[in-house]
């Protein structure tokens, strides 16, 4: 029923997709995995850490639960140890970030900052008691709209394996 070359055409969309949702997910993998990534305790008052790369970061915060809600507008204050200079940090909410990890934790950005140079720098929560016992501030490179973007090609390599895949089987089925 279907000519040699659908078949053809069938079996490269499923390598293609498969391909293509390799490099996808290891992209994914590979944004959120690389440059400085702190992880403490959202219970501690003052974090010094250090940051080789100048650039924006974020901060987030990982909840192990699916409920609560997240803390937000927690005015953070951030300083360079060294130099003492005062670094504006940015409490905002990006849901469109929001993510999960494979524990199941909740990720979810609430604040951003930019650095001009490397260096030891001083986070200050002043709103300990707004966060849960197990909850945990992240600081990492910001990774803007990358990840959001990617889920779409995630999404669309995934369509193209599968397709492709089901198109290939029925036409060597009806041969």
């Amino acid at each position: 029923m279907f000519p040699l070359w659908s078949t053809i055409a069938f079996a490269f969309l499923t390598v293609l997709g498969a391909v293509l949702l390799i490099k996808s997910i290891g992209r994914m993998i590979a944004i959120y995995t690389a440059g400085a990534r702190i992880e403490e305790s959202a219970l501690v008052t003052t974090l010094e850490f250090p940051l080789k790369d100048p650039g924006s970061y974020e901060i987030a915060v990982k909840r192990p639960s699916l409920t609560g809600i997240i803390p937000t507008s927690i005015p953070f204050q951030l300083a360079e140890v060294s130099t003492g200079k005062t670094i504006v940090v940015q409490a905002f909410v990006n849901l469109l970030s929001q993510r999960r990890d494979m524990s199941g934790h909740r990720i979810v950005p609430i604040a951003e900052f930019t650095i001009e140079q490397a260096g030891t720098y001083r986070l200050t929560n002043p709103a300990i008691d707004r966060f849960k016992d197990k909850d945990k501030l992240i600081i990492m490179p910001k990774t803007g709209s990358q990840g959001f973007l990617l889920i779409f090609a995630i999404l669309f390599s995934a369509i193209l394996l599968i397709g492709g895949l089901v198109l290939f089987i029925l036409s060597l089925v009806k041969r």
